[in-house]
């Protein structure tokens, strides 16, 4: 209050101003919407006597470097409130007709997120001024790719996609087009699962399909199912996840799209791989993973190409299989730089490292686990990150470190929880069954390998994770005790499991890869 006294008219413009901007703001743009006709200064100089006393005040932090002002966020929230609506629309209008003439990046440009502040600036003005379909169409336009493949900056986009729901997210976003409702409800899910709420992500997935179905859209359906099932499986929802898979797999061959088909088959052998033990339904995920990428190299789509080889390590890895694991991590890794998608990149990382470790590589497994962890925690990928940081607990017990291993597990718990994912937490509390066993801590590890028993069973036998569960009969076991009784799978409570072939008869080609 003491250094905002006594502030005259244009001063208070500067700092409102400058409040209304999401990031730090240039001189050049200030220039540009505070000097000149009908505008507060006339020339630079008035400007700069004025920025000076900002700072002088303690109210404005300067970047000397790269001549940008910003406000601390008490400033700004301080600042903001006290400006009236009509005020408020006013700098929102100003923003808007400048960063509306401001040429945008390229997607392909994009290195950074400050790459994309004119986007930025321009649709938080839009929004401002409650224009939110114009804010929608530069979000599709100019925005999406750029957050969601270049840097998977999924805080970002939920804070810019919340701003469409001004009614709150239990609403629809305030748009007049069915399409642009579920296209919006969709992205907003999908930033929820990448930033580590999987569980979250999966209701507003089943409204932008609700919203699909009442439309007729069977592109945005059959897409949409793809969506849902790989959130349902990372929140452990295993059956509807397979049953989602299905469905979108059945679709995709209705509409004869092969791309929509492949991505489907992936999913179904992902579902498939997280409950498979041995036998026929491990065959049918590796089925399901080689016809997708036969089908994803015939279109010669080499991201997606990489991405199954990247899943298969994930099965493999749960079959034990460690070279061929290895192998599918290393090609998954290759291709990861062809769209140079970062989470493509965390996820082979994760790979590699986790094949190393089985391989007993313990140099080439905490080079490529810490990359991974270093990488995921950056854009906050938590799916990725938790694996890496189990892998690295295992990685210091085998080296004879538990109490490191310990530590590594302990940035776990929240994560997993959070999200849910019970899958990675069953996976966390069997390397905690282990670290109590060797330290002869019994009742310890009784107590760990029956949560990991119980996170493991998700919709139960067969819709159980199988990894996890094998790991914690065998810690049980181990400990002369007997399996906590959970209720089995109960097909009533669920839709019947579409049906569906994963190399249709009337097909020539081979499931093999």
């Amino acid at each position: 209050d003491y250094a905002m006294r006594d502030l005259d008219a244009s001063t208070r413009k500067v700092l409102e101003t400058i409040a209304a901007f999401r990031m730090p703001a240039q001189y050049d743009t200030l220039a540009a919407v505070l000097i000149g006709d009908g505008k507060p200064f006339a020339a630079e100089p008035d400007l700069d006597s004025v920025l000076t006393d900002l700072e002088d005040r303690g109210l404005v932090g300067w970047d000397k470097l790269s001549n940008r002002y910003d406000l601390h966020p008490v400033v700004r929230g301080t600042t903001w409130g006290s400006v009236g609506d009509e005020a408020r629309r006013d700098v929102y209008s100003t923003l808007s007709q400048h960063f509306e003439s401001v040429p945008m990046v390229e997607e392909d440009d994009v290195e950074r997120y400050e790459d994309l502040t004119p986007a930025i600036e321009l649709y938080h003005a839009l929004i401002g001024t409650k224009r939110y379909e114009d804010a929608f169409v530069l979000f599709r336009n100019r925005l999406n790719d750029a957050t969601l493949y270049r840097l998977s900056a999924a805080r970002q986009r939920v804070e810019l996609l919340e701003l469409l729901f001004p009614d709150g997210t239990d609403e629809l976003p305030r748009l007049s087009k069915l399409s642009a409702q579920s296209y919006t409800l969709d992205a907003l899910a999908f930033a929820y699962k990448l930033g580590g709420q999987p569980g979250r992500a999966a209701p507003f997935y089943r409204r932008s399909n609700d919203i699909d179905e009442m439309s007729n859209d069977k592109k945005g359906v059959n897409i949409g199912l793809c969506n849902l099932s790989s959130a349902l499986r990372l929140s452990g929802v295993i059956h509807e996840a397979e049953a989602s898979a299905h469905r979108a797999l059945i679709l995709s061959r209705e509409r004869g799209d092969k791309f929509q088909e492949a991505i489907s088959l992936q999913l179904h052998g992902l579902a498939l791989a997280a409950r498979a033990g041995e036998g026929t339904i491990r065959l049918e995920a590796e089925a399901a993973f080689g016809r997708s990428l036969k089908m994803f190299v015939e279109q010669t789509h080499q991201q997606a190409e990489g991405l199954v080889n990247a899943f298969l390590a994930q099965a493999a890895l749960w079959a034990s299989d460690y070279s061929t694991a290895q192998m599918h991590a290393a090609r998954g890794w290759e291709l990861a730089s062809v769209e140079r998608s970062e989470r493509d990149f965390i996820r082979a990382a994760r790979f590699q490292g986790a094949a190393a470790l089985d391989l007993d590589d313990f140099a080439v497994a905490d080079e490529r686990l810490h990359h991974a962890v270093a990488r995921a925690r950056a854009i906050n990928f938590a799916e990725e990150e938790l694996p890496a940081l189990i892998g690295l607990a295992e990685l210091a017990l085998r080296q004879g470190d538990p109490a490191e291993a310990r530590a590594r597990l302990d940035e776990v718990w929240e994560l997993a929880e959070r999200g849910p994912f019970p899958l990675e937490h069953a996976d966390a509390l069997n390397m905690l069954a282990q670290i109590e066993r060797d330290a002869n801590h019994r009742e310890a590890a009784i107590q760990a390998a029956t949560a990991a028993y119980t996170t493991a069973w998700c919709d139960g036998e067969p819709f159980a994770y199988a990894y996890g569960l094998r790991q914690a009969r065998a810690h049980l076991a181990a400990l002369d005790t007997s399996e906590p009784k959970l209720p089995p799978f109960d097909p009533a409570k669920h839709d019947p499991m579409p049906e569906v072939a994963i190399d249709p008869p009337e097909s020539d080609e081979s499931a093999n890869p």
